[in-house]
């Protein structure tokens, strides 16, 4: 039987073949900062305060943050998420989606949307718990999805080395981690920044959610 032209012609692959969950959070920030960047000023002021995840919300805002931000303890935890929703510049937001796309899609690939999403979350949550804890009673805000992303790496590090999950022990594992940790710590300790109103890498936030990732992605693997 004579095959025919659409089975003859050539396939072409996409030029941006990530999971559709990865492509919808990037969207999501890069629509959140065009919409925080058309708000007038004193609006993303009040934005900034009650979305960011200021550290002296757990152990007591001055009175000048207190009137201005919703410092109950509720809201304090939800902004250990939304803070991801809010960027300091387009070259941070943009090193930031860079680097979700290239994690995010590895995870994604291997726990499923949910289990993305968790990552993100619990990597998030971690970034800002290790800040808070090196931190206590800062009140300058911090903003960035780099722990959420942070966490995405460590996740997808454990499938950098071999066509399964690698163990912790793994001495590639352990030298990948090494060298990050080494990165972060000479960049973030020398007040390196990435060239705009983002301010100095939070390198605590960034180790709190790589080894969320590092440790947690085991259980959402999915066995296929």
């Amino acid at each position: 039987m004579t095959p025919s032209w659409d089975e003859l012609k050539p396939r072409r692959e996409p030029i941006f073949n990530m999971p559709a969950i990865v492509s919808l959070t990037a969207i999501i920030l890069l629509l959140s900062y065009v919409f925080y960047s058309l708000l007038p000023e004193q609006l993303q002021i009040r934005v900034l305060l009650d979305f960011s995840f200021i550290p002296a919300r757990f152990t007591g805002l001055p009175p000048e943050y207190a009137v201005l931000t919703s410092d109950t303890p509720a809201w304090g935890v939800l902004t250990m998420v939304t803070h991801t929703l809010l960027h300091g510049g387009l070259v941070h937001l943009g090193f930031n989606i860079a680097w979700l796309i290239v994690f995010g899609t590895i995870v994604a690939r291997v726990t499923g949307a949910m289990g993305y999403l968790v990552i993100f979350a619990l990597g998030a949550m971690a970034g800002a718990g290790l800040f808070w804890l090196v931190h206590p009673g800062d009140v300058v805000p911090v903003v960035g999805a780099s722990g959420a992303i942070s966490a995405l790496m460590g996740a997808a590090a454990r499938f950098f080395f071999g066509p399964g999950l690698a163990p912790l022990t793994d001495t590639r594992l352990l030298v990948f981690t090494g060298a990050w940790l080494m990165i972060n710590l000479v960049f973030g300790l020398s007040g390196f920044d990435v060239g705009d109103q983002a301010g100095q890498i939070a390198w605590e936030a960034h180790m709190g959610g790589y080894f969320a990732g590092l440790l947690f992605v085991p259980l959402f693997t999915r066995r296929s």
